[in-house]
């Protein structure tokens, strides 16, 4: 039996790590019927600027001194029962296959365990749906304490196919304009205390946000007004690939075929088709969803505005993820979208927070940030 490779404890990550960890990620795969690899180049880092006000990267090394798994944490402000509350996000925890079954994993786990339990704080995350395994590994001795599973957000994936017929529900909608941004955060204070883990903004830390993401800016976003011509509702659509590229590593023999029927017919609906294995896959992804829960006309509205207009422009599909829970959900019916189910989980070092009632709001969790 070959004996397994050493690791180090974790350690911050700094920037000369960023070369490593992009490799790191390259070797990650998701693999199913589709296998996809989401690239972080030219800078992992780009991501964790944006989860929080504070974050750390933490890694372990192979006996050379190069990262050979990774996990991150951000500190952040969100609303929790519809109270501002401080609270902690764990993400990026990655291990090369090579240095499965060893020690990493629980180096990596110690690290985000010793930032998150301090006084107590809430502690965030998600896990793949089906991933028992990483359930297991992130709970108890070997992980976080107290860790719940309480919610299920849904990725939705939506073909941007054939042009749509678009219903108003009584609003008109246009793009976003740098002096919308004071209208978006009156309506995000509004409506995100209502659901678990939406983000903390006023006007200036949203404008600072939206400015500080790349390739994001108020042209990004699709308004939804009334006939007073009152904001009712929003939603960003990014492009990230500046930043993350999704990089398509195989299609199982049944999807080649799908792949190869629906490229062939893709031209005549103006619909992009479907790369070959090796290459990018054009997307964008939904972020600050902004629309009350009782309104998901409001939101259906917003989606095939931006639907249409993004039909031709090379991109593949649109992404939103949504607590299966929300009653936002009824406005994707009939789009034909791909579910992808993702596990909202809760730690706390003391157990304060997993005996709340955290279904009573559906949650906000920004896929885009993944």
């Amino acid at each position: 039996m070959s004996r397994r490779p050493e690791v180090s404890g974790a350690r911050d990550a700094t920037p000369e790590d960023n070369g490593a960890l992009l490799t790191l990620t390259e070797q990650c795969p998701m693999e199913g019927d589709i296998g996809l690899c989401v690239n972080r180049r030219p800078d992992f880092f780009a991501l964790n600027r944006l989860e929080g006000d504070r974050w750390w990267v933490g890694v372990v090394d192979d006996r050379e001194g190069t990262a050979i798994g990774c996990v991150a944490v951000a500190e952040r402000m969100v609303y929790l029962h519809g109270k501002p509350t401080r609270s902690m996000y764990v993400s990026d925890l990655k291990v090369h296959p090579d240095y499965r079954g060893t020690s990493a994993a629980d180096s990596l786990s110690a690290y985000a365990r010793q930032i998150t339990e301090v006084d107590s704080v809430p502690t965030f995350l998600t896990i793949l749906a089906g991933n028992q395994s990483m359930e297991k590994r992130l709970s108890g001795p070997r992980g976080l304490h107290h860790m719940l599973r309480f919610a299920t957000i849904r990725s939705h994936s939506v073909s941007l196919l054939w042009r749509r017929r678009i219903a108003s529900h009584g609003v008109n909608v246009s793009r976003g304009r740098p002096e919308d941004i004071e209208q978006m955060a009156d309506l995000w204070q509004t409506v995100a205390p209502h659901r678990q883990f939406a983000a903390v903004h006023d006007v200036q830390s949203l404008s600072t946000w939206i400015n500080s993401a790349p390739a994001l800016d108020s042209s990004s976003y699709w308004l939804a007004r009334d006939r007073r011509g009152d904001l009712v509702g929003f939603l960003g659509l990014w492009d990230q690939e500046s930043f993350k590229q999704m990089r398509i590593t195989s299609y199982s023999r049944k999807l080649a075929g799908v792949r190869a029927l629906f490229n062939a017919g893709a031209p005549l609906v103006g619909a992009t088709r479907l790369p070959p294995a090796g290459e990018t896959l054009r997307y964008l992804t939904a972020v600050n969803v902004c629309v009350p829960a009782d309104s998901p006309g409001v939101l259906r509205t917003l989606l095939l505005n931006a639907y249409n207009e993004l039909r031709g422009e090379g991109y593949s599909f649109l992404t939103i993820g949504l607590d299966i829970r929300d009653p936002l959900a009824a406005a994707l019916s009939g789009l034909l979208s791909q579910p992808t189910d993702i596990w909202a989980c809760m730690a706390s070092s003391d157990g304060t927070f997993t005996g709340s009632d955290l279904t009573a709001r559906p949650v906000h969790h920004e896929i885009a940030l993944v």
